[in-house]
């Protein structure tokens, strides 16, 4: 019976990382692979980067030869664009002859199998719908911060003296008077950035970036204070 090592990752807080773990064991099973405990990795974080500890261990492994195959729940689980998929795909599969299955895209590499020509197919296929999705997610990311900023939320980190309300709305701290003591000294007054930091308690390097958004602090939330 082969050794093999289980990756999961989940790319979401609201996916559920034992839940994919567990039907990868279930899948495992019934190709006939047997799985050590030692060697079912999971990661769970954002983004493409397969930069990630458990995934790092995970090649490592390959790369020891310590195990006879892999699997995973999807190809993107284990790259991050066409050229990525294939140098992987090829490192795992050729250079190491290790096994290749992954559940949800129908591709079963046994231990010691050379990618066939429907192997080739399908990895360019997979490949190829991977980067448009990814294409498609960042898109709507952009499309979303956008609309969320017409809307007059606040997408990024809150400037100085603010914090943002549960549905991302700027919302003064006890730091706003502080902010706008800075900004009238430089503006109006023409004191230094030096000076105004020591009359208003507002750190020296964040003199400039009030400067730049002053409009916020003079004009939006002027006659809220």
């Amino acid at each position: 019976m082969a050794n093999a090592a289980v990756y999961a990752r989940v790319s979401t807080r609201d996916q559920e990382l034992d839940t994919q773990r567990d039907n990868l064991l279930d899948y495992a099973r019934d190709l006939g692979l047997d799985v050590d405990a030692e060697h079912v990795l999971a990661d769970k974080s954002t983004g493409t980067d397969t930069d990630r500890e458990g995934y790092r261990e995970l090649m490592a492994l390959v790369e020891d030869g310590a195990v006879d195959a892999i699997v995973v729940r999807s190809i993107t689980r284990i790259s991050r664009n066409m050229r990525d998929l294939h140098r992987t795909v090829g490192e795992i599969v050729e250079d190491h002859n290790c096994g290749l299955y992954v559940r949800n895209d129908d591709l079963e590499i046994p231990p010691g199998d050379d990618l066939d020509m429907r192997d080739k197919i399908l990895l360019n296929t997979l490949g190829m719908a991977a980067e448009l999705e990814a294409d498609m997610i960042r898109q709507r990311v952009v499309e979303g911060l956008r609309a969320a900023e017409e809307a007059g939320k606040w997408t990024t980190r809150p400037p100085y003296g603010f914090t943002t309300d549960d549905d991302g709305y700027l919302q003064p701290t006890d730091k706003f008077s502080n902010a706008v003591d800075a900004i009238v000294a430089v503006e109006e007054e023409g004191w230094s950035h030096r000076k105004a930091s020591r009359h208003s308690g507002v750190p020296r390097r964040t003199v400039p970036n009030l400067l730049e958004k002053k409009e916020i602090y003079l004009e939006k939330f002027a006659e809220r204070e």
